[in-house]
């Protein structure tokens, strides 16, 4: 066997002459049942004056022209058939029959090459004598008789090799399309029939790629004339088998020692083939040397050499028929059931099927049960050829990236980190100018594979090269292509703002890169890199973009996470930052979801994190009692686990102290809250962000007890912990602003606290959004200053804005929103709008008594509450007795705990 060499093998590897006839037994695969047949078939003729002859039928490439070579080799290999056979094989491409004449001009000019050096001189002067002869009538007669006497006197019989017959008998010999006085074509092959019928010592052996209407109309000469034999393409164990027998021809022990490593490939690769031989081949060049422009070029110059034949088989359609072709090449990551046929040809179902029925029938089609639905059929266009070579004329885009090699890429390179490594090798070649265009052929098939970001990423990156190269042309295209994508939604936002930027130029690719790689981090869950990446943008994705993207990257996940653990994680992952966003009800749900999925494992950290979470949760919508019993919990277990110093145990303490704290048992909550300052001051250093948490939540039990000298140097220091670690726009500066502010206020230091809240309220609106919860915060702290300020017509629409935030994010019935009525109700009672306050006050109240008969406990405020109320009812001139009526219509005796 040969060495292998870099020289591209598949294009021409079964045509005849091109491959030796050692190669082409070695690589022969399903194909010796036919073999076998047909040298029965001479054998049984030689000394016949009648003979059988035959037709292989088989889509293109499925192996026609390697079976007539084999079986011209086993005529020359076997000495019996060598010595009564005379082998006259017409070109592959045939294209001067048009008349029986010229067929037998034909014979005439191939007999000079393959007879002995004896016998063909006779033939070159018969050849030079007609070849400019007008008179067909005496060519006729004098080539038939020598044909059949050359037959007759020596005993042999003259095999006729004859491909694309459908081409011959339907498109050249048969001349439909003539003018009428021209139309002899019916006469023509009736004369090629009645030649080949007589006892002239000639046997046809014919192929074509489809059945047609010559031999399948009754009316026609060749009807019935051939013993037919369809060549099928090959299975999956056929198709291992090709790709083994050239692996072993061409000594590639690498590759046949990673055989069982192939297979799955391979085999992938049938599927997407169909079995076709000659597409297998083409893999097989890819398999061995991945030489993408090499594979690119032979197949385009197949095609191209198969574009006539293709155009005059869709010109014979209607033109119904053809558009439903070209619909069907189109959809080429779509089923192609009947009803999504209909829907892209926009006719109604009955049209369609039957299109498709006459498709079928006329063999274009063929049809095979759809998995998903017994009911219905998936229809495909039968040669495969075919079908790539209508989506390729049909659309530029086809023609300039194969669907084929499209399709290769997606199969061979199954996973992102192979292709990314396939990426990386084609880039450093890019640095080669010998080998640039091969690179970028090779990119841009890449750019079609994989999920929308990474194809994304592969774009914009190829773009950014090419830009560099000075190819500024086809640099946009790419950008173009990226722009047009289904993106999700940091995605989409960032080729939206792809048409803000400078047309040109490196530094607007080096931005658009520099955003990509942040949206790749983020796809591929590494989202501390993620959030670094954003913060190179400078402020351009805000901290809401981010949540967003980031709680649907993770949710999407889950779709595809079977492991328990990582489903934990990211439920854990979804619900901070659905919880960020005020989306409280569904992190519950996918912690309660996490809990349920802990639970099998008590001691591992999961357990924990996931009671600490859902406490947290709850601890927001005022659910208190269960929040404390799911908090003490996780201390217990991570105290058990991790010992009574580990990090999560600070966190933990740090969240039960402010749970605590908001049911007033502030002595419980002060050593609990120290105890978790001193554990992450000792464990990550004193100016970690974690200590400035617990230095913020100290302070503000501090400021409980009126000990505000106390507080304000923990409040300040933990600011300017967060704006060293963060950044100075970050959302826990703007809390560490507020907490000082109002701690300041406090203090009667109104000047000082202002800007303050008003800082804090910039930063909540700019990295969540105006409509965020955490917004109608700082709005309502801002406004109460105000007020303590004697500026209420500052503060009203300020309070009533926070309140409807908090109406639409947390719903009517929340806490907040209780708080707020209460701020906007006082806020009118100050200016005597009792009226207007009254109903405000009363709701409010409302809202505290469903929050006790729900948590089993009075909320902090609800003293605080019936006083103002109260206060008000006595402003209005209400006697006590009318007081304590309406109070105890308002808030009736609470429930048994264990009712309901």
């Amino acid at each position: 066997m040969p060495s292998t060499t870099d020289s591209p093998r598949a294009f021409g590897l079964y045509r005849s002459g091109i491959t030796s006839p050692e190669q082409l037994r070695h690589i022969t695969v399903a194909r010796e049942d036919l073999l076998d047949d047909a040298r029965s078939k001479l054998l049984g003729s030689m000394n016949k004056s009648s003979k059988q002859h035959s037709l292989f039928i088989g889509p293109r490439g499925v192996g026609k022209t390697h079976l007539l070579s084999l079986i011209e080799q086993e005529i020359k290999g076997n000495p019996e058939l060598k010595e009564r056979y005379i082998i006259v094989r017409f070109p592959e491409e045939s294209l001067r029959l048009i008349s029986y004449v010229d067929f037998l001009m034909g014979i005439c000019e191939i007999l000079q090459d393959v007879l002995p050096p004896g016998e063909t001189d006779k033939w070159r002067e018969l050849y030079d004598q007609f070849v400019e002869d007008p008179d067909g009538d005496r060519i006729r007669d004098t080539l038939e008789a020598e044909i059949r006497k050359t037959g007759r006197d020596q005993g042999r019989t003259l095999l006729i090799m004859l491909e694309n017959l459908d081409e011959v008998l339907s498109r050249q010999i048969d001349s439909r399309h003539a003018a009428p006085k021209e139309r002899k074509g019916h006469r023509e092959a009736a004369a090629l029939r009645k030649w080949f019928m007589g006892d002239n010592g000639c046997m046809l052996i014919a192929t074509a790629p489809l059945y047609f209407s010559a031999i399948s109309d009754v009316n026609q000469p060749f009807y019935d004339f051939f013993d037919v034999q369809s060549i099928v393409p090959l299975d999956q164990e056929e198709t291992l088998e090709l790709i083994h027998r050239n692996l072993e021809w061409e000594e590639q022990t690498r590759w046949i020692e990673q055989f069982g490593d192939l297979k799955p490939r391979i085999l992938a690769l049938h599927e997407m083939t169909g079995g076709n031989p000659r597409l297998v081949m083409m893999l097989y060049e890819l398999i061995t040397r991945e030489s993408v422009t090499a594979v690119r070029e032979q197949f385009m110059g197949l095609l191209d050499r198969i574009t006539p034949f293709y155009q005059d088989r869709v010109k014979e359609l209607p033109p119904q028929e053809r558009a439903l072709l070209e619909t069907m090449a189109r959809m080429r990551r779509v089923k192609k059931t009947p009803a999504a046929i209909a829907a892209r040809m926009r006719l109604s179902p009955q049209q369609t099927s039957s299109l498709l029925n006459r498709l079928t029938k006329s063999l274009y089609l063929k049809a095979v049960p759809n998995p998903e639905d017994k009911r219905s059929r998936i229809y495909t266009i039968r040669e495969g050829f075919f079908d790539l070579w209508l989506a390729m004329n049909l659309s530029r885009a086809d023609r300039a990236r194969i669907p084929f090699l499209v399709e290769f890429f997606e199969t061979w390179y199954r996973s992102m980190d192979e292709r990314e490594e396939k990426r990386k090798s084609l880039y450093a070649l890019l640095e080669q100018p010998e080998k640039t265009h091969e690179a970028v052929a090779a990119l841009d098939h890449l750019s079609e594979v994989g999920t929308p970001d990474e194809r994304a990423q592969a774009k914009v990156k190829l773009a950014t090269r090419l830009a560099e190269l000075g190819q500024e042309e086809e640099s946009s295209r790419y950008i173009a292509e990226f722009q047009r994508m289904e993106l999700d939604g940091l995605g989409r936002w960032v080729a939206d703002h792809t048409s803000q930027w400078s047309s040109g130029g490196i530094d607007m690719y080096g931005e658009l890169e520099t955003m990509i790689a942040c949206w790749q981090t983020q796809r591929s869950g590494r989202l501390e890199a993620f959030a670094k990446q954003l913060r190179k943008l400078g402020g351009e994705l805000n901290y809401k973009n981010y949540s967003e993207a980031r709680v649907e990257f993770l949710a999407e996940s889950l779709n595809h996470l079977t492991d328990p653990a990582m489903r934990i994680d990211t439920r854990l992952a979804v619900a901070s930052a659905l919880k960020r966003m005020a989306r409280w009800r569904e992190a519950e749900e996918h912690l309660r979801l996490a809990k349920r999925e802990s639970e099998e494992d008590e001691t591992s950290p999961h357990y924990s994190t996931v009671l600490n979470n859902l406490a947290l949760v709850l601890l927001d919508t005022s659910r208190l009692a269960e929040a404390e019993s799911l908090l003490r919990r996780a201390v217990e277990i991570e105290e058990q686990s991790h010992g009574a110093d580990g990090q999560n145990v600070a966190a933990y303490l740090s969240n039960l102290s402010m749970l605590l704290r908001a049911t007033t048992r502030l002595s419980e909550a002060e050593p609990l809250m120290r105890r978790a300052l001193d554990m992450d001051e000792q464990s990550l250093g004193p100016d970690h962000p974690s200590v400035a948490v617990r230095l913020s939540n100290l302070a503000l039990l501090l400021w409980d007890t009126h000990r505000f000298g106390e507080a304000e140097p923990l409040v300040r220091r933990a600011l300017e912990i967060d704006e060293q670690s963060h950044g100075a726009n970050h959302p826990s500066v703007a809390v560490r602003l507020n907490n000082l502010a109002t701690l300041l206020q406090g203090m009667n230091r109104l000047g000082e606290a202002e800007p303050l809240l008003r800082r804090a309220l910039e930063i909540d609106e700019r990295s969540f959004g105006a409509d965020h919860p955490s917004v109608a915060i700082a709005l309502s702290n801002l406004a109460v200053l105000l007020q303590d300020a004697k500026r209420p017509s500052e503060a009203e629409p300020l309070v009533r804005r926070a309140l409807e935030i908090d109406e639409q994010s947390l719903g009517p019935d929340h806490p907040n929103v209780a708080i707020r009525l209460n701020n906007l109700a006082m806020l009118l009672k100050g200016t005597d709008r009792f009226s207007e306050a009254e109903p405000l006050m009363r709701r409010h109240l409302a809202i505290f008594t469903l929050f006790r008969e729900a948590n089993g406990r009075e909320h902090p405020n609800m003293a605080c509450g019936v006083k103002n109320y109260t206060s008000l009812l006595k402003e209005m001139g209400l006697t006590q007795d009318e007081i304590e009526e309406r109070m105890k219509d308002l808030m009736p005796e609470p429930r048994s705990s264990h009712e309901g």
